[in-house]
């Protein structure tokens, strides 16, 4: 009888387990099944936060004031939730090009709506992962007053501060730090359906069962919540041609270790065959640390067959998280190396105050002249370029594309300068 899954990534035990075919699985209801899933919720996400520079705890809820506020409050209305994110992306577009932050504003989430326990009332808990500041967006009155400082914005502990935000008007919401407590918390909710006195029924949780535990759970895709954080993972292996010991991951400001589970187990393994294959064919022998990972995973038949087997690669399915197979996202990943280098080097030359030498070799006198230059094609080291007044033309960085650069609208001087190299 061979074991699949059966331990959490705490390593406890499930203590319901499923028997089919001479297999044993977790039984995924019992509390430790439900605790494993949560932490697992809890660690993707912190690895989503360790790739991300923004990222804040917050809570959407409803007033009573408006239609549509107590409509929003007795069922769930994620349109709600698509709507306020269309408008803080919206609005991070139009900050970004007012004070030229020069990036492309990006927003990522995980959302679970929660209907309360004592009212029933339905409101929003989310994780926002961004490249910018929330608390530079709209405006935050607290009692009337409108408030600047993110100190005065942030809920600690059980002091709420219930705000209310010119990107939410249905109600008011709460601003969290995003430490790992609070994303227990968040989280927690994704798991609640599972609460229900059927559901609950003889577990430790079934004295706080309830008749109608409801809950919807939402996310971004493409990728993943914590993908990426693999995928860096994975280069950094690729690096240094060898492969982990075991499937316990350190993620920064994690309590303990992350052993991924399901289609992440998956994939992570896949990306360690795929490693050692490429240690295999460069050196004639296993990667670094190869024998270890066996010997780790010995006790799970699933993780074997990959490890020792052919691999079945993901489905090419558009509509599938895994549509990509280990090869194909490695190469996605080189292309976009090779771009951001593409793009640091494009800054450099050409996002100064002067053209770089390449646009001001093609430039005739007149062009020159409207840049207050001159050309002395006399000079012994080839072109040198001076001011008119004779002082040697000096470029300093700007970070922004010059006007006269040749290269302007450029996939790459949008990419270097998204405010000016269009």
């Amino acid at each position: 009888m061979f074991l699949m899954h059966l331990k959490t990534e705490n390593q406890i035990m499930c203590t319901a387990p499923i028997t089919q075919d001479d297999k044993i699985f977790a039984c995924r209801v019992c509390n430790e099944c439900v605790a494993a899933r949560r932490f697992g919720w809890v660690a993707r996400a912190m690895a989503e936060k360790a790739m991300t520079s923004h990222s804040a705890c917050v809570t959407l809820t409803y007033s009573d004031a408006t239609q549509i506020g107590r409509d929003g409050a007795r069922m769930f209305c994620y349109a709600d939730v698509a709507a306020f994110l269309k408008r803080l992306r919206s609005a991070a577009r139009y900050e970004a090009k007012k004070h030229k932050w020069n990036l492309v504003p990006q927003v990522r989430f995980l959302c679970a709506g929660e209907q309360g326990d004592r009212n029933g009332r339905c409101h929003w808990h989310l994780i926002l992962f961004t490249n910018f500041d929330l608390a530079s967006l709209g405006q935050y009155t607290l009692r009337g007053n409108q408030i600047t400082d993110r100190r005065d914005m942030l809920t600690i502990g059980k002091q709420k501060r219930r705000l209310n935000w010119s990107l939410w008007p249905h109600g008011f919401m709460t601003l969290q730090e995003p430490d790992q407590g609070a994303m227990n918390y968040v989280l927690s909710y994704c798991l609640k359906d599972q609460f229900t006195q059927e559901k609950s029924q003889g577990t430790m949780r079934e004295a706080k069962s309830e008749n109608f535990a409801t809950g919807l759970f939402r996310m971004s895709k493409r990728p993943a919540i914590g993908e990426t954080f693999l995928i860096q993972k994975m280069e950094r292996l690729d690096a240094s041609g060898s492969v982990l010991p075991n499937l316990h991951l350190q993620v920064p400001d994690l309590s303990t270790h992350w052993e991924p589970t399901g289609s992440f187990r998956k994939k992570l393994l896949w990306h360690l065959v795929a490693l050692n294959k490429r240690a295999l064919w460069a050196t004639g022998a296993n990667a670094p640390q190869w024998s270890s990972l066996l010997s780790a995973c010995a006790d799970n038949l699933s993780d074997m067959e990959v490890l020792l087997g052919i691999p079945q690669e993901p489905q090419n399915d558009p509509k599938s998280d895994d549509y990509r197979s280990i090869e194909t996202e490695f190469a996605l990943r080189g292309r976009e190396t090779a771009a951001r280098q593409s793009t640091a080097s494009f800054a450099r030359s050409c996002a100064q105050s002067l053209p770089c030498r390449n646009c001001l070799d093609g430039f005739d006198q007149e062009t020159l002249k409207a840049l207050n230059l001159y050309r002395d094609n006399h000079a012994t080291r080839g072109h040198i370029y001076a001011y008119q007044d004779g002082s040697e033309a000096q470029s300093v960085p700007t970070g922004r594309v010059h006007p006269y650069c040749q290269r302007k609208g450029s996939k790459t001087a949008r990419l270097a300068a998204p405010l000016t190299g269009r």
